[in-house]
């Protein structure tokens, strides 16, 4: 598990806490607006796998070479899974 810096890791676990503990949509979106400028901090601190778990999947799903694939990342999100992928040249 990452090491606590500054504070960093508990804090973003308990911003983690928190945005489940909301229930009302408004709220939610309210809460995501504030949190957006901590937020690849966040993930960075608890080790967020998802992205790299995702472009995994997606290279064993892809029928050829990846450089040979178009692939469009249109999820909501700050660029972590494109980041992850693989690197393209045009």
């Amino acid at each position: 598990m990452a090491q606590e810096e500054g504070g960093s890791l508990s804090e973003a676990r308990a911003r983690v806490g928190a945005l489940h503990g909301i229930t009302d949509l408004a709220q939610k979106l309210l809460f995501y607006d504030r949190w957006a400028l901590d937020y690849d901090q966040d993930v960075a601190a608890l080790q967020y796998r998802a992205p790299r778990l995702a472009v995994d999947c997606l290279m064993q799903a892809l029928p050829g070479p990846p450089h040979a694939a178009l692939i469009l990342d249109v999820a909501c999100g700050t660029g972590l899974v494109a980041a992850e992928g693989p690197s393209t040249q045009c």
